[in-house]
């Protein structure tokens, strides 16, 4: 999952200024195509709505990146549509986007079908 250019900026005036932030809340998203850096294509229409995720596993090694991966299964149910990508935001509604990727095959779904990622699925890497 690649970070957003919010988070990236974040992270450099963390490192190199100080400058302290807090992301309070971390809510996953569906998009029908690649978010890129700025969380664009998002999921629209009802029943779709981010979905709050508030576990993850510890920080472990996946290959020469560090990451984590959510504890807990997510269940999105979608209005109909191809979704290809997942991303993360810092709110339940606007926010900041904080980064997103690929999901591991795109969902050709009817409407008030599930979109489910299983525990583990969704692993942020940081390389």
């Amino acid at each position: 999952m690649a970070f957003s250019a919010y988070l990236d900026q974040k992270i450099l005036e963390k490192a190199f200024l100080g400058q302290d932030f807090q992301i309070a809340a971390r809510w996953c998203s569906l998009h029908t195509a690649d978010p890129g850096k700025t969380g664009q294509n998002e999921a629209a229409g009802g029943p779709y709505a981010r979905l709050a995720v508030e576990q993850y596993t510890p920080v472990d090694d996946s290959g020469s990146a560090k990451r984590v991966r959510n504890a807990a299964v997510l269940s999105f149910q979608v209005p109909a549509g191809t979704y290809t990508h997942i991303g993360i935001w810092d709110a339940q509604s606007g926010g900041n986007f904080l980064g997103g990727g690929p999901l591991s095959a795109p969902a050709t779904m009817n409407d008030g079908d599930f979109v489910i990622v299983r525990e583990n699925d969704l692993s942020i890497l940081q390389d």
